[in-house]
């Protein structure tokens, strides 16, 4: 059995249980409660034939998966990146998310891109320049999301919106242990790794953080 991951690297991943699943663009849930939105650093394909994935007391009961993914997003409270593995059954791609959009007509009254086919289509595999400011892919869709209580004090308390990064390094990712002994794939990670630095309120220093090229994307406009 050959696997196939769903996801790669630099793709925008979310919990299945987002509000924005749901058929509308605002989010009744408190902020609180909603869940990131994330970037796939590494794709971790299991050795089928040793993984359990059903339970040994109930028949056809599913309790783990073949596919996991370490996911990346930016924590605002913290002031730095978080990671995460999950499994491939508990995510969903950021295409199938409900967005609202102010300028879904353009000037000439015709329909403009939509924000989800904009974040889709953005190009990642610009050129490296020391000191070029960039922005985490996720960074306009989390601007974005909009509440249905516009005055949500728990609003202030929980964000994922990031600030703009600064290119401050680069670097080879090893390509090691990438495959099982009978030649199967193992595992799948990005080949250039970019160090970006911030600055991180929370300690009140200058912090950087190496990560894949493809999670970032050249200034746009908000």
């Amino acid at each position: 059995m050959d696997l196939e991951n769903k996801f790669g690297i630099g793709d925008i991943v979310t919990l299945k249980s987002h509000p924005l699943t749901q058929n509308h663009s605002s989010i009744k849930d408190l902020s609180l409660l909603v869940p990131p939105l994330m970037l796939v650093k590494e794709v971790y394909l299991e050795d089928y034939k040793n993984k359990k994935i059903f339970s040994e007391e109930i028949e056809k009961a599913q309790i783990s998966d073949f596919i996991k993914y370490v996911c990346v997003y930016f924590c605002a409270n913290t002031s730095k990146f978080e990671e995460k593995t999950l499994f491939e059954s508990f995510l969903i791609s950021h295409k199938e998310l409900n967005f609202y959009r102010k300028d879904e007509v353009d000037e000439n009254g015709k329909e403009s891109i939509s924000l989800i086919d904009e974040v889709t289509n953005y190009v990642s595999d610009f050129n490296y320049l020391y000191g070029k400011v960039v922005q985490f892919k996720t960074k306009k869709l989390e601007h974005r999301k909009s509440y249905e209580k516009k005055n949500n004090e728990e609003l202030k308390k929980t964000s994922y919106q990031t600030p703009d990064f600064i290119l401050s390094g680069i670097k080879k990712e090893p390509q090691e242990k990438l495959f099982y002994p009978n030649g199967n794939q193992r595992k799948i990670t990005s080949e250039i790794l970019y160090k970006v630095m911030w600055f991180n309120y929370v300690h009140q220093k200058f912090s950087e953080e190496y990560l894949p090229k493809k999670f970032f994307v050249e200034g746009l406009e908000i």
